[in-house]
């Protein structure tokens, strides 16, 4: 337990402006710390002055390598609900967050009522009797508790927004894309509060497993996705994740969760924490350079997120 300090009687010297400053240093570096506990220094430096494809690229060779999990062992259902789940979803009003229904769950309860859902269907990328072939398979940066239903009507539909929806929860929707010039089939649209979450674990997928782009399975690219590693996504899907990603900025449940995922297999979701990338791979700056720091300032907001980025690569607080 810490100690209290006793109050020193009588003046104190120095302006009034540097006590400040000095009260203050030290909230910014624990608020700091509290976010980036145990992450390496330098992690994005790789990326720095490169844009557009090479930055991707850049990004591919730096969270590429991380931890395999195994997914589809029978006994890790309740595994992964007790100990990664309980880690990355967990409310602290005592239940596992579910991005695809208003349920809340205190336990896992079977796989009739629960599932671990990939956000981006692992039936794009892989045959059924291989999936576990695929480290993608078990890659907790791509799945999410989700309602047995949710999931069900999901399926491994495409990304989009719904017009007249067949499935609607008030959370997740299934209908027909309305999206302009987009793929007219059967879509998956979350709610407008995670919309953002799945364009960054999108943009997260098809940068960590860029060398899966030429073996992309049609139910993708007849949809969303480009047998390309670069963009990588057709063109209409492209434009509404850019938009997801700057309507619904990341929040604070997206930040603790890529920390608690980069504790378990090592890696981390580049796009929460510094979702201004999308901008400079795909984006309206993919022709300028990304730096990590440029001037003590960040390619990127807001502040709080910026203060991320420099402790992540070490850098002073200054």
């Amino acid at each position: 337990m810490a100690k209290k300090r006793k109050k020193k009687k009588g003046k104190k010297k120095g302006s009034g402006f540097g006590r400040k400053l000095l009260w203050l240093i030290p909230i910014v570096i624990a608020i700091a710390s509290l976010f980036v506990k145990d992450i390496s220094i330098g992690y994005y430096d790789r990326a720095n002055g490169l844009s557009g494809a090479a930055l991707k690229t850049a990004m591919h060779d730096i969270i590429r390598d991380h931890t395999y999990l195994d997914f589809d062992e029978k006994t890790t259902a309740r595994y992964w609900w007790d100990n990664y789940f309980k880690k990355t979803d967990w409310s602290s009003e005592g239940y596992f967050i579910d991005m695809y229904s208003n349920e809340k769950h205190p336990t896992y309860v079977g796989g009739n009522v629960q599932n671990r859902e990939h956000c981006m269907p692992r039936s794009w990328w892989g045959k059924r009797d291989k999936y576990s072939s695929y480290d993608a398979n078990g890659d907790l940066h791509n799945l999410f508790p989700s309602d047995y239903n949710a999931n069900a009507a999901k399926s491994n539909l495409p990304l989009g927004e719904v017009g007249i929806a067949k499935f609607d929860n008030g959370v997740s929707k299934v209908g027909i894309n309305t999206y302009p010039k987009g793929y007219r089939g059967q879509v998956f649209e979350p709610a407008d509060e995670y919309k953002g979450d799945f364009a960054r674990v999108y943009f997260y997928m098809l940068t960590c497993y860029e060398d899966y782009a030429y073996d992309w399975k049609p139910d993708a690219t007849k949809s969303m996705l480009q047998t390309t590693a670069y963009p990588g996504l057709q063109p209409w899907a492209l434009e509404m994740l850019i938009k997801w990603n700057n309507e619904d900025p990341v929040s604070e449940k997206e930040i603790e969760r890529n920390n608690e995922v980069y504790k378990i297999q090592g890696n981390r979701n580049p796009y929460v924490d510094c979702p201004a990338l999308v901008d400079h791979i795909w984006g309206n700056k993919k022709d300028q350079p990304f730096y990590v720091v440029k001037d003590d300032k960040i390619n990127r907001q807001p502040q709080i997120k910026d203060l991320l980025f420099k402790v992540v690569n070490g850098y002073n607080l200054k």
